[in-house]
């Protein structure tokens, strides 16, 4: 048994079509964006291999043609945790998206959100 384990992975990717809804009040706004890219870093910690705690962020970004750079357009974070036996997982999630903040930049994400969940899964390999 061992008592803590640290998980973390990094993802890197790309959507040729990025499709988000500004809500400010009084106003309602549709944005396409293309070519969007993301960067996602998420991190578990597994105690006594059966209690999990982690979270992770998902950080969207365009390029910045003028500035040679780019920008954060939308931010979605996740918190995790639970309990994993054998096949039967049982946890609570919490998952939330913000728009991104530059300076001089103005958000072209999504409107802030989120939502909670309470889950069992039961998986299975064949």
């Amino acid at each position: 048994m061992n008592w803590l384990i640290l998980l973390y992975f990094i993802e890197l990717g790309y959507s040729p079509f990025y499709n988000s809804v500004n809500v400010i009040p009084s106003e309602f706004h549709q944005t396409i964006n293309e070519n969007v890219y993301y960067v996602n870093f998420d991190v578990e910690v597994l105690l006594f291999d059966y209690f999990f705690i982690g979270g992770s962020t998902k950080i969207f970004i365009q390029p910045n043609d003028k500035a040679h750079s780019f920008y954060p357009i939308q931010n979605d974070y996740l918190f995790k945790t639970g309990f994993r036996y054998k096949n039967i997982q049982i946890g609570f999630n919490h998952f939330c998206t913000h728009p991104g903040r530059s300076v001089g930049i103005v958000s072209k994400g999504s409107a802030y959100g989120g939502y909670e969940e309470f889950y069992i899964r039961i998986s299975s390999e064949f």
